[in-house]
């Protein structure tokens, strides 16, 4: 669909950029990704000629415009870059069938093989929040996928990371109960919120508060049925038998809500090469420094390596560490 044709983004989304004071204007192109009898909303950055593409994946407090801060960073770079809204989120209307982990998994994966037919060229994954274990889940599926980056790398299937992402510990005892339940409530939404520990998504309580007013974002209201795929979606590929590419994780140092230990669990277990990063003074959403200096740093390395590593020449070494 035509840029001209779409609803813009509401000028609460252009506040983030103020959180990331020194970097590069963002100037993303809007566009729909037909999928599904809907559409998919999807900021695009960059050169349509890069070598390289990244996809940002966002969790369940964020959406695509959210990243325009780091996406402008990564064009700057050379870069092109495509942050879509999942489902349910930012300006991508669903039904609430839709607005479910295994759904958004088969957008992201349509997308890919979209972008491919395109244009073929690598594709690496950026996963933030929840979104870096949904990036796994695409990068377990699709052939496309040469790379793959993650602030968390927390596995929700685990009761050690249920502890960490579920607001009550009443609301834990109740997740067997989640997906029957949706069943009944069918399209009922209630504040995301309410479930998660949004008061911690940053360090800074400004920030927090921005995310947790966006109704775009952590101000959202989801079916019952998000939180039940949440927990209940398995990868193709558990981490052992996981090699299709290798992995980064760049993770916050002062996580509070995802702390670096519950992501440990599951990026100790890949069996593909694989490095870990610490951001020095970064919450879960990380906008501090030296921790975004770090990110850069780790990361367009990575990004620059993939074109070798596709004639076979290996990324990384496995299990390098930083911190």
């Amino acid at each position: 669909m035509p840029a001209r044709d779409l609803d813009p983004y509401p000028a609460l989304s252009g506040r983030y950029a103020a959180f990331f004071p020194g970097q590069p204007a963002a100037d993303p192109r809007s566009e729909a990704f037909a999928w599904n009898g809907g559409s998919v909303r999807l900021d695009r950055h960059g050169s349509a000629d890069a070598g390289v593409t990244v996809l940002l994946v966002h969790g369940a407090g964020g959406y695509g415009r959210m990243f325009a801060p780091l996406a402008a960073v990564l064009a700057k770079a050379g870069h092109e870059v495509l942050a879509p809204d999942l489902p349910g989120y930012g300006l991508s209307a669903a039904p609430w069938t839709s607005i479910d982990y295994s759904v958004w998994k088969r957008a992201l994966l349509a997308l890919i093989e979209a972008e491919h037919r395109r244009r073929p060229r690598p594709i690496v994954l950026l996963g933030a929040s929840i979104g870096g274990y949904l990036a796994y889940l695409v990068a377990a599926e699709s052939p496309w996928v040469r790379g793959l980056v993650a602030t968390t790398l927390a596995d929700p299937r685990d009761p050690v990371v249920q502890a960490a992402l579920v607001r009550r510990p009443w609301m834990r005892a109740l997740l067997p109960t989640l997906r029957p339940c949706s069943r009944l409530t069918r399209g009922l939404r209630l504040p995301v919120r309410w479930f998660t520990h949004m008061q911690r998504m940053s360090r800074d309580p400004a920030l927090t508060a921005l995310v947790c007013a966006d109704p775009l974002g952590g101000g959202n209201r989801v079916p019952l049925g998000l939180m039940a795929s949440l927990f209940d979606t398995a990868p193709a590929l558990e981490p052992e038998q996981f090699q299709r590419c290798p992995v980064l994780m760049l993770h916050p140092a002062c996580d509070d809500w995802t702390p670096v230990a519950i992501s440990d669990r599951f990026f100790e277990r890949l069996a593909a090469p694989r490095q870990r990063v610490l951001l020095d003074a970064c919450g879960h959403f990380p906008i501090e420094q030296p921790g975004l200096d770090q990110m850069r740093d780790a990361l367009l390395p990575f990004l620059q390596r993939i074109a070798p590593h596709i004639s076979g020449k290996p990324l990384i070494e496995n299990d390098q560490s930083s911190k």
